[in-house]
């Protein structure tokens, strides 16, 4: 659970920050904090609950696109419906009942931030589910290896090469049966084997001459 909340406490934030310096040119704002990380919290509790549906993993295998797109699409939708039932319950809570709950809506209710906020949290949804893919996609972990361990230096492959041999290794892996992919003599074995050496050689400890 981490992971999201972390990331979407901070997004809902930032652009709650930069909104009140263009709009209202307000450097902080408690009530903006509070509001943006409460939101941020059901946001994340959202995605927890919608990962364990099935019908989420519907274009599994697909073209990163397909599922990217789906899921943000799919996380957005639900976030609206939780979001319009959480108004509509507190206009009920204010109003003693829910007679008039539609009335009051139609009359006080700031439809234009509701969808402007809708718009950001789809966007936000579009970035975090493209880095989800694409971490499942490169191997659970290697993206933030990548981002904040893995040192061109201490390696013979560049950070993108590193990524290109992962890609590989992945479609190798998706498309060669198990026997030819570990039979060293066959092309496919021996390519896994030549991405697998360059992924773990490191460059030879230059030096220098007295």
């Amino acid at each position: 659970m981490l992971p999201p909340t972390l990331y979407f406490i901070i997004t809902f934030n930032l652009i709650s920050f930069s909104t009140n310096l263009a709009v209202r040119s307000v450097w902080f704002e408690l009530h903006s904090v509070v509001l943006s990380t409460t939101t941020a919290l059901v946001v994340a509790k959202v995605v927890l609950v919608v990962d364990r549906v099935r019908i989420i993993d519907r274009y599994r295998g697909a073209p990163l696109i397909l599922p990217i797109l789906y899921k943000s699409i799919f996380y957005s939708f639900v976030v609206l419906v939780v979001r319009i039932v959480e108004k509509v319950v507190d206009f009920a809570i204010e109003a003693h009942g829910f007679g008039d709950v539609f009335q009051t809506l139609m009359r006080e209710f700031t439809w234009h931030r509701f969808a402007a906020v809708q718009i950001w949290i789809f966007l936000c949804f579009l970035v975090y589910v493209s880095a989800s893919e694409l971490n499942a996609l490169v191997g659970e972990g290697q993206l933030a290896r990548l981002f904040f361990r893995h040192r061109s230096a201490e390696h013979r492959l560049t950070r993108r090469q590193h990524i290109r041999a992962l890609m590989e290794l992945s479609r190798l892996a998706e498309k060669t049966p198990r026997d030819r992919l570990l039979d060293p003599a066959s092309p496919q074995g021996a390519r896994l084997v030549a991405i697998v050496d360059a992924l773990r050689q490191r460059p030879a400890t230059s030096t220098s001459p007295i």
